[in-house]
């Protein structure tokens, strides 16, 4: 348990949620400090990174898919299942991205 956690702990009395109120009111520390911060923003930006690998490589697949829709009618079916996935991920990452 970090010093926050040991902080913010959930009250047991009616007494101790007041005081732990006020000093939700007064914290001003960041979530993470600074120092703790960057390994986890390179951890999250590289991951982000993978990400948008996998997501051009699914746009490749998509793409020969699309070539292949007049030969065989599983190809339509595999690209109704995997265009979805792709843009759902793509958001997320999007989301991510805007963070930082």
């Amino acid at each position: 348990m970090t010093a926050r956690q040991r902080r913010l702990r959930v009250a047991t009395a009616p007494a101790d949620a007041s005081v732990l109120a006020d000093r939700l009111e007064t914290l001003d520390e960041p979530v993470l400090e600074h120092e703790e911060d960057e390994p986890h923003r390179d951890i999250i930006l590289q991951s982000c990174d993978e990400l948008l690998r996998v997501s051009a490589g699914l746009d490749a697949l998509l793409t020969l898919l699309e070539l292949q829709a007049g030969e065989s009618f599983d190809s339509n079916g595999l690209h109704a299942l995997l265009l979805p996935l792709k843009l759902q991920m793509d958001e997320a990452v999007d989301r991510v991205q805007s963070l930082y």
